[in-house]
């Protein structure tokens, strides 16, 4: 099946319509769910993460949010963790993946976790860089990720984070094409991202991690100093029922896209645990 032939739009009402692309595995594989970051869109997995997946016979599903990509979304749409949360529970529902696991990036695996805890099923959960606390920390970030979009656009959210957020080898590959010369524009209130990043100040990072009864797939890069506090992603960690730990030493946020073929024997791997329990 091609890239076009597995695309579509979940229609929800006659405003609103999520972007999916769905490949449904080989035999009885699993399929990885792909729950994006704020930042984040269909791209960031299907450019050559997916591809590399689908290749070993694994099936893929990767959509995105209102506000993201090319999903449509009307004038009463929120923008906001609770609708994201729903609308992850419909897609789940409503395409029914084989085996899923959810692969969720930064607050896209909060937002998996959410959506178990409401009732979605899954195989298996992946936490990139994910697990924090409610604190001061996460509410200056987001308040200062909004701020800056409103000044600079996510160009320069990116370049101001950026080295808190990557290891150096992932800066010296960026340099070339971050910090321009002529400066950053600033995006209206009413851009879809500043308006996701406005509704992420809603999310609640307090939920009963204790309670996700799934493997879970925890992994971090230490070179994220940015979202990561160890003793916290320590503590979140032992909550969890069924947690298996991956660390990247040289990995920053966005593993992804910082070790692609490394971040993708990881998903094999858990999956293959996953078939063997």
């Amino acid at each position: 099946m091609s890239d076009s032939d597995a695309t579509h739009f979940l229609e929800l009402d006659t405003e609103n319509a999520i972007h999916t692309v769905h490949h449904a595995p080989q035999g009885d594989q699993v399929t990885f769910v792909f729950l994006n970051s704020m930042g984040a869109n269909t791209n960031v997995w299907e450019e050559t993460l997916a591809p590399a997946l689908r290749a070993k016979g694994f099936g893929t599903l990767s959509f995105d949010y209102r506000g993201q990509g090319q999903t449509r979304f009307g004038r009463d749409a929120t923008l906001t963790p609770d609708e994201i949360i729903s609308d992850t529970g419909t897609v789940l529902a409503r395409l029914a993946p084989k085996r899923p696991v959810l692969v969720g990036l930064s607050i896209g695996g909060l937002f998996g976790a959410s959506a178990l805890l409401a009732g979605a099923k899954a195989d298996g959960l992946v936490l990139i860089n994910t697990l924090r606390k409610q604190n001061a920390q996460v509410e200056w970030i987001n308040t200062l990720e909004e701020r800056l979009i409103g000044i600079g656009g996510m160009p320069l959210v990116l370049d101001v984070l950026r080295p808190v957020l990557s290891g150096v080898d992932q800066l010296e590959k960026l340099r070339a094409s971050h910090l321009p010369e002529e400066g950053y524009a600033p995006w209206p209130t009413d851009h879809p991202r500043r308006r996701l990043a406005e509704g992420v100040k809603q999310a609640r990072w307090d939920i009963p991690w204790q309670d996700l009864a799934l493997p879970v797939l925890v992994m971090t890069g230490m070179q994220d100093r940015l979202f990561r506090i160890q003793p916290d992603v320590d503590d979140l960690t032992a909550r969890l029922p069924d947690a298996r730990i991956v660390t990247y030493d040289d990995g920053g946020h966005s593993l992804q896209a910082e070790h692609p073929e490394r971040f993708v024997a990881d998903l094999a791997r858990f999956a293959a645990a996953l078939g063997e329990t």
